[in-house]
């Protein structure tokens, strides 16, 4: 029964293919017999094979070809003509095999019925056979072929479809990839640049609190002030989460400034106007800040921290230290900052160079040209 039930679903039939069969059921009769009303034997004989025929269309789809073959069969052992039910089955066996078989079919079908023919009432039939039956299958061929190049179309747009959706997905998982790598960079950013510059005001705060206590309260509201920067940056970040929106670039100056207070003796210089670009002045802005911050922690007694930034031709950055430290420092982690300062000038086709100089050490990176679509 299970095996059954399968064969009966396979064949899916609707409302057309039911109408299709019982119109086959209707054009098998003998209309003359029934209008005289004097059945045969041959009658009930073909009513009988064009009735198998018939309800065997209902599997046409699922299977073209023993349909077909049962078709061929019953035509060639019934008396009446069954041309309309051997047409439906070439319809199925063109709208759902390829041409190649439906051609074969075709022939084959042909051949076996023709040959029937002309051995059973010779010539004389043989001329009205070929215009009847070949007229069938032209027309069965021509309409299955296109149903089957329709459902072919049909089926190639489904599926562009679903790998459009697929690779619409991959972008988005990609780009959420890269938005996190970017939400990691300004959390280092804003986190252990800020926390280092405050441990380095409260130190000094500390130090000098008794010499000096006015220059360690100073010290001590500029690190609350920056503590409070740092909190409109993890805010700022967080709205970004929410919206989308890109951030803008920081205030260099101001940064420089707080690097100042901090006691590291930074000077800034530029050359050439500014790019407009928000996420290129981002990418400068925190490369220039993790720069500045590698030298607060490393360098000893730096007497200059250079920023240079070259805007005439490609974007050159170039920060430098006298100090005389090179051991580093024991916060120095994985040197996820450097890495950072990579990945940020790779987005832009950049190259980040750092090492020791004779005295201190040295950053540069090189960022191409901003052009309009760059930007």
């Amino acid at each position: 029964m299970t095996e059954l039930r399968h064969v009966l679903r396979a064949g899916r039939p609707g409302w057309g293919t039911a109408i299709v069969v019982a119109f086959c059921l209707l054009s098998g009769l003998d209309t003359d017999m029934l209008v005289d009303w004097a059945p045969t034997g041959e009658f009930w004989w073909g009513l009988a094979v064009n009735t198998v025929l018939s309800l065997a269309l209902f599997w046409g789809r699922a299977y073209p070809w023993p349909v077909l073959a049962l078709v061929v069969v019953g035509d060639a052992l019934s008396v009446q003509t069954q041309a309309v039910v051997y047409a439906v089955a070439m319809y199925f066996l063109a709208a759902n095999r390829p041409l190649r078989q439906v051609s074969a079919g075709a022939a084959g079908s042909l051949a076996v019925l023709g040959a029937e023919t002309f051995l059973r009432s010779g010539r004389d039939d043989f001329g009205i056979f070929l215009a009847y039956y070949g007229t069938a299958v032209i027309g069965a061929v021509l309409i299955g072929a296109n149903v089957a190049i329709r459902r072919r179309y049909v089926q190639a747009l489904v599926d562009r479809a679903a790998q459009l959706a697929r690779e619409k997905e991959q972008e988005g998982q990609l780009a959420a990839a890269r938005e996190r790598a970017r939400i990691a960079h300004d959390l280092h950013d804003i986190v252990a640049h800020n926390l280092t510059i405050m441990v380095r005001l409260a130190d000094g705060a500390t130090a000098v609190a008794d010499s000096d206590p006015q220059r360690s309260r100073r010290a001590v509201e500029r690190a609350a002030d920056l503590g409070r920067e740092a909190m409109k940056d993890m805010r700022r970040l967080l709205g970004v989460l929410h919206d989308g929106s890109p951030d803008s670039g920081g205030d260099l100056e101001s940064m420089v400034a707080t690097f100042r207070i901090a006691g590291l003796p930074v000077t800034l210089r530029r050359r050439g106007l500014d790019p407009v670009s928000p996420g290129l002045q981002r990418v400068i802005f925190r490369i220039v800040q993790e720069g500045l911050t590698n030298a607060l922690r490393y360098a000893e007694h730096p007497s200059e921290v250079l920023v240079d930034l070259d805007y005439t031709g490609p974007i050159l950055i170039v920060i430098t230290d006298d100090g005389r430290g090179t051991t580093p420092a024991p916060s120095v982690g994985s040197e996820q900052g450097l890495n950072a300062m990579r990945e940020r000038a790779a987005l832009y086709g950049g190259t980040v160079e750092a090492g020791r100089r004779p005295v201190g050490w040295s950053v540069r990176v090189t960022l191409p040209h901003p052009t309009e679509e760059t930007s």
